[in-house]
C-alpha cells in the first residue's frame, strides 16, 4: 500500500500539507475491494467554488477519474454534483490526495462545508 502524490502536487505541495495527507493515509487503511474518498478539508475559493480535498483510497482495480460524475454531499444530501474529466489514475491498493472543485452553477443548495463527503 502506497501514498502517491500526482506529479504536479508532488512538486508544489507545502510540507505541512504533505504531512497532513500522510497522517490521513496512516489513520485510514485501504480496504481491499473498496474505493473511498476520505474527507480532509473543504473551503470556498474567491470565485465561490467549493474546494473539497480528499484522500482517495483505492482497494479495487486501477481507477481512472476521467469522465466521472461525483457528488459533494453534506449530512448525506447531495449539495453539488459535477463531471470530472482529469485523467488522474489511482493504481490499485494506492492512496492519492486530490481536490475536487465544484463551481457555484453545480450547487443544488448553498454548501455549509460541514459534515461533507464525496461519493460516486
Amino acid at each position: 500500500m502506497t501514498l502517491l502524490f500526482e506529479e504536479k502536487w508532488d512538486r508544489t505541495i507545502a510540507p505541512r500539507d504533505r504531512k497532513m495527507f500522510q497522517t490521513v493515509y496512516e489513520e485510514n487503511p485501504i480496504d481491499e475491494g473498496r474505493l473511498k474518498f476520505v474527507p480532509v478539508r473543504a473551503a470556498f475559493n474567491h470565485q465561490g467554488c467549493v474546494l473539497a480535498s480528499v484522500c482517495i483510497l483505492n482497494g479495487t482495480n486501477d481507477w481512472l477519474l476521467q469522465d466521472r460524475l461525483l457528488y459533494y454531499k453534506e449530512k448525506g444530501d447531495v449539495v453539488a454534483q459535477g463531471p470530472f474529466t482529469h485523467d488522474l489514475l489511482v493504481p490499485s491498493m494506492t492512496a492519492v490526495p486530490w481536490t475536487f472543485i465544484y463551481h457555484p452553477n453545480s450547487f443544488i443548495r448553498p454548501p455549509s462545508l460541514y459534515n461533507w463527503e464525496i461519493s460516486l
